[in-house]
């Protein structure tokens, strides 16, 4: 439509909103509706007007762009026409489970249909929108379709809009939303042992120094925790708050356990006797462990030497406690015995 004086094209308010989300390349009319807040109907209707007049097409790669004409034209804006609804259907018809009710005489404000507000009520927490369509017993392709709707009326909140089923929350939601790869370090922690940053990096394939950084806001968070690790380096171990986040995902897949500065069964026997006892001198652990003196003077400096150990005192004969790698080593190996 065009104003007749002025040749001046009059768009409506929500093919505005589109052919200026369209002025950035390259989208999908789902994002478009994400972007300009509007449900998937209206996005598809005013794309298709939009084209109509010369200035949207699709490219190539199916994705939505703005003409040369849409990108310089100058334009006029009338609200969107108010639709009539007519009857109602009966209650048991289908479509009428998410046609919203407007009240009279406010066009602003409308209450989600039942099936919409059957998605409000299982967003007591952030989730997926593959969790909902389950949830739910619809197909992915309706509940993104109840969730454009939703975010058009300002009801919910996208993580991530280029990708709107990936995590939603209700829009007075204040829950904390990890990104992408933060949820991918979190979710790489075993439950069983803490991991050290070098078996998290091979696991998320992120960069070492990402990976830092993001162990940091997990700790901050309270999701992570952080702890003396096998071979000098710090370990992480994931929190009981962490296995609560809603976006921690539970896997089967198991990060590679590190590497062991001891392996034998007569250490395992040694650090345990120490770790019972909290401090033993060495005659003690020889006479506990049936270690010869000789074999074990010399054991006790070697697990010295790799840090396991540590005396309690100056004096010759000071007894012997884990230290806190000692203690790491210690539970790993023990683990690694009992699986």
């Amino acid at each position: 439509m065009t104003s007749s004086d002025q040749d001046i094209p009059v768009l409506t308010k929500s093919q505005a909103d589109c052919l200026m989300v369209l002025r950035n390349p390259g989208f999908s009319v789902g994002r478009i509706a994400v972007a300009a807040k509007l449900d998937l109907r209206k996005a598809e209707a005013a794309v298709r007007k939009l084209t109509e007049l010369g200035f949207a097409e699709q490219g190539d790669s199916r994705l939505w762009l703005v003409t040369t004409q849409g990108e310089t034209y100058s334009f006029q804006t009338t609200p969107d026409r108010r639709e009539r609804r007519g009857r109602p259907p009966k209650p048991s018809a289908q479509l009428m489970l998410d046609l919203p009710d407007r009240p009279i005489g406010g066009p602003a404000y409308v209450r989600p249909g039942l099936s919409a507000q059957r998605l409000l009520d299982l967003l007591d927490r952030p989730m997926s929108g593959r969790a909902l369509a389950r949830e739910l017993g619809f197909s992915r392709e309706r509940v993104r379709q109840l969730l454009l709707r939703l975010h058009a009326q300002g009801r919910i909140a996208f993580a991530d809009p280029d990708h709107p089923s990936w995590l939603i929350k209700r829009a007075d939601d204040e829950s904390p939303v990890l990104f992408r790869d933060e949820t991918r370090v979190l979710s790489a922690l075993p439950l069983e042992r803490a991991a050290d940053v070098a078996g998290l990096t091979r696991a998320t394939k992120l960069a070492r120094g990402e990976v830092d950084r993001i162990l940091e806001k997990l700790i901050d968070g309270g999701w992570v925790e952080a702890l003396g690790g096998l071979n000098g380096a710090q370990a992480f171990r994931i929190a009981a708050a962490g296995l609560e986040h809603p976006q921690y995902v539970h896997t089967k897949r198991r990060l590679p356990p590190p590497h062991l500065p001891v392996r034998s069964d007569r250490v395992r026997t040694v650090l345990q006797t120490i770790a019972d006892a909290e401090a033993l001198r060495i005659r003690d652990v020889k006479h506990l462990t049936k270690i010869p003196q000789k074999s074990i003077n010399a054991l006790m400096q070697y697990l010295k030497r790799k840090r396991l150990v540590a005396k309690a005192g100056d004096e010759f004969d000071a007894p012997y406690f884990l230290t806190e790698q000692g203690r790491a080593t210690l539970a790993e190996m023990t683990l690694r015995l009992a699986a």
